[in-house]
C-alpha cells in the first residue's frame, strides 16, 4: 500500500480473452475458407488476411497495425502455452506430497509427531534451496560456460519429480514387507497397532527430492510464463500456468482406484514412470527452445 503511487496503472481496454477467441475464430473462418498458403507460417497469421479489422466486442478503435500486433501477441501466447502442456502431469506427482505422502506416513512410526507434520519439510527445503541456486549453483554453472536453460530446468524438475516418486513406492514396499500389518489386507482391529514399525523418516527423501522438483520445475515455469509472455498479456498467460495445476488436481481423481491397499506401490511406480516420460518428450519436443534460450548472453 506505501508503494502504490510507484505502480504503473494501465487503464482497463477490453477483454484480452474475447479478442483472443475472435481473433482464433477469424483465423480459422479464413484457412478454410483460403486453403492452406505457404506464407502464412502460423494459423493465427490468417487473421491478418482479414480486411477489415476484426470486431472484438468492444467500442475502442482497432487500426490495423494494433490489429497485427496483438495476433502476433497472441502468437507468442500459444508458443509459450506448448510448454504449460506438460505441467498437469508434473502437478500430479507434486500434490502426492499433501494426500498420499500423509496417508503412507499414518501407516509408519511417525512417534510423537503427527503424520502431516513431515509436508513441512517441502516449504522449509524450498526456502533454504532458492537462494543456493539462485547465489551459488547457477552462478557456478555460467561461470563453467554451463547455460542451463528453462526448458533444461524444468526437464531437470520432472526427473526428480519422477525420482521422488520412486522412493515413495521403494518407502511403500518397505512398509509393506514389514509387520504386523504388512500389506494391510486385513484391517487392523481397535485394540492392535494402527502402523507398521519403519521409521516414518524414511519419507524425508521423498520430501527433499520433490522440493527441488518445485525449484527446478514450478518456479522455472512460472519464471518462463512471465519472461516468455508479451507484455499486454503477461497477467493472462501466468493465470494459465496456475490454471495447470487445477487440471492437474482433476487429473489426480484417474488415481482414485490405485490408491488403497496393497495397490499404492504401483500408484508411485507408475507416477515416477510418467513423470520420466514427460521429462524425455518435453526436452525432445522444445529443443528449439533451448537452443535459443542458449544463444542468450549468460548473466554473470
Amino acid at each position: 500500500m506505501i508503494g502504490r503511487h510507484r505502480y504503473i496503472h494501465t487503464p482497463p481496454n477490453g477483454s484480452l480473452i474475447v479478442r483472443a477467441y475472435r481473433v482464433t475464430i477469424t483465423a480459422i473462418r479464413i484457412r478454410w475458407r483460403l486453403g492452406k498458403k505457404h506464407d502464412n507460417q502460423h494459423i493465427l497469421d490468417y487473421a491478418k488476411e482479414s480486411l477489415l479489422p476484426i470486431n472484438y466486442g468492444g467500442k475502442e478503435t482497432v487500426t490495423e497495425s494494433d490489429q497485427n500486433r496483438f495476433i502476433n501477441d497472441l502468437k507468442q501466447v500459444w508458443s509459450v502455452c506448448r510448454v504449460f502442456a506438460f505441467f498437469p502431469f508434473y502437478w500430479i506427482c507434486s500434490t502426492q506430497v499433501y494426500s498420499n505422502f500423509i496417508s503412507q506416513a499414518a501407516q509408519m512410526d511417525v512417534g510423537p509427531l503427527p503424520n502431516d507434520v513431515l509436508q513441512n519439510i517441502v516449504a522449509i527445503v524450498v526456502l533454504i534451496l532458492i537462494p543456493i541456486f539462485d547465489k551459488l549453483i547457477y552462478p557456478i554453472l555460467r561461470r563453467l560456460k554451463i547455460n542451463i536453460s528453462p526448458v533444461r530446468r524444468i526437464t531437470f524438475g520432472f526427473v526428480f519429480a519422477s525420482i521422488g516418486m520412486a522412493w515413495a513406492a521403494f518407502v511403500q514396499h518397505m512398509i509393506y514387507s514389514t509387520g504386523p500389518n504388512y500389506t494391510y489386507a486385513t484391517k487392523p482391529c481397535l485394540t492392535c497397532q494402527k502402523f507398521n514399525n519403519i521409521s516414518v523418516a524414511w519419507q524425508i527423501p521423498s520430501y527433499i527430492v520433490m522440493a527441488i522438483a518445485e525449484i527446478l520445475g514450478s518456479i522455472t515455469g512460472l519464471e518462463y510464463a512471465f519472461t516468455h509472455a508479451p507484455a499486454s498479456m503477461k497477467s493472462i498467460v501466468v493465470s494459465l500456468f496456475l490454471f495447470t495445476t487445477a487440471i492437474g488436481s482433476a487429473l489426480s481423481f484417474a488415481l482414485l482406484p490405485l490408491t488403497i491397499d496393497p495397490k499404492l506401490i504401483w500408484m508411485y511406480a507408475s507416477l515416477s514412470i510418467m513423470a520420466f516420460v514427460i521429462s524425455v518428450a518435453f526436452l525432445r519436443l522444445f529443443r528449439k527452445e533451448q537452443k535459443k534460450d542458449e544463444k542468450l548472453p549468460l548473466d554473470k
